[in-house]
């Protein structure tokens, strides 16, 4: 049985999920997501994981133990409980995200502990993957039928502007003015009468960001599913990403001919993790 340790938000999960599904078809074993890391409030944050495709249909299994044991032990020990049974883990390293082989080789029983953020990990398995992920016929269009049109029509672009949950944390870097305005203007170069549509946790500071009156600032009602605004980006024929994973998977779900991915150079502040291991086949850097 694999079995992969949830962290983070939807983004990392998927990525997890990748790697995860990777070894389970190399080894034809089980896989298991296991949630028990979070804490209430940050399991309504990425349940909505359940709905996709490959894990409604059986190709992976969410688990979420929260006994009072199992919360205790971590909280003491910093552990999960799996490492306590024997199960070989193998865990990436915090400061060193960068593309590591050796998780291709894990055995068929064992405890996946990391992020795992590199398509290199699964490019060899996009199609199945992009149907085990595939956001479409969930309803998540529901009260914005006219904006998914937009979407869906040719010349559109989605930016994405992470704010909130990165500022003060010294790991993750924003992305600023500078790269937005490069971003865009090359978009404008390469896209004939682009219509730009922004998405963000925090619409009004990323408008002040953008700084441009012809971006549309898409705003979402908060009790909306993280997998709603993936989906509206998604639709969109091509993408200005920031550094981070929930924008990438926008744009890596949503290739389509034809398509422009823009992506900053730099993905973390501290963090060694090279950009080029998270770039997909034909997306430029902006410097």
């Amino acid at each position: 049985m694999i079995r992969v340790v949830m962290l983070g938000r939807l983004g990392n999960n998927l990525f997890q999920y990748a790697l995860g599904r990777e070894l389970a078809e190399i080894h034809q074993v089980p896989l298991v997501m296991d949630a028990s890391w979070f804490n209430a409030e940050g399991w309504g944050q990425v349940e909505c994981i359940r709905r996709l495709p490959g894990i409604a249909e059986g190709k992976a299994q969410v688990v979420r133990r929260c006994s009072l044991g199992a919360r205790a032990l971590r909280k003491a020990t910093g552990k999960h409980y799996w490492q306590y049974r024997g199960v070989p883990m193998l865990r990436e390293d915090e400061a060193d995200q960068s593309y590591n082989s050796t998780f291709l080789a894990a055995p068929a029983d064992c405890l996946l502990f990391g992020y795992f953020q590199s398509p290199l990990y699964f490019r060899n398995s996009a199609q199945r993957l992009r149907q085990e992920l595939s956001t479409d016929g969930l309803g998540l269009e529901a009260g914005r039928e006219e904006l998914a049109a937009q979407l869906a029509a040719p010349g559109s672009v989605a930016i994405h502007v992470r704010r909130s949950d990165y500022i003060g944390n010294p790991n993750l870097d924003l992305c600023g003015r500078d790269y937005y305005r490069k971003a865009i203007a090359r978009m404008r170069e390469m896209v004939e009468g682009a219509r730009f549509f922004a998405f963000s946790d925090d619409p009004a500071a990323a408008a002040t960001v953008l700084d441009d009156p012809a971006v549309h600032m898409v705003t979402s009602p908060p009790q909306l599913s993280p997998l709603a605004d993936l989906h509206m980006m998604k639709l969109a024929q091509h993408h200005i990403i920031a550094n981070s994973t929930y924008s990438w998977w926008a744009a890596w779900l949503g290739e389509k001919p034809g398509q422009h991915v823009l992506m900053p150079r730099r993905w973390f502040a501290e963090i060694h993790a090279p950009i080029e291991e998270k770039r997909w086949h034909g997306w430029q850097i902006v410097e």
